[in-house]
Order: C-alpha cells, then structure tokens, then sequence
C-alpha cells in the first residue's frame, strides 16, 4: 500500500503545496534590486541624457518624414 502515499506526494509536488513556499518573494525582491542598481548606474553615468537625445532624435526623424 505504498502506491497511495507516493501518489498524493507527487500530485502534492506537482500542485506547489510543496517545495519552495514563499521564496518568490524573496526573488522579486532580488530582481527589483537589480533593476534599480542599473538604473542608478545608467543615471550616474551620464549614459541616461544620451539615451533620452537618441530616443528624442528617432522620434524626429520618424515624424518628419
């Protein structure tokens, strides 16, 4: 009789009632802070005035013709 109890444990697994409870959290928080360190070091460079004047120039040329 230990199919059963084999059974639920796989079915459990499957459904997520087991395992890694919880840690999603932990890993959205990891990838905001990512983002946000990226950002900082887009600002803190400069590059983000760059990448404005390029978007802005696109858009210019988009619309002129």
């Amino acid at each position: 009789m230990q199919k059963p109890k084999l059974l639920k444990a796989i079915v459990e697994r499957q459904n997520g009632r087991g395992g890694d409870r919880g840690q999603t959290v932990f890993e959205y928080l990891g990838i905001i802070v990512i983002i946000v360190l990226i950002i900082g070091a887009i600002v803190g460079s400069g590059l983000a005035a760059a990448i404005a004047n390029a978007i802005t120039q696109a858009l210019a040329d988009i619309t002129a013709n």
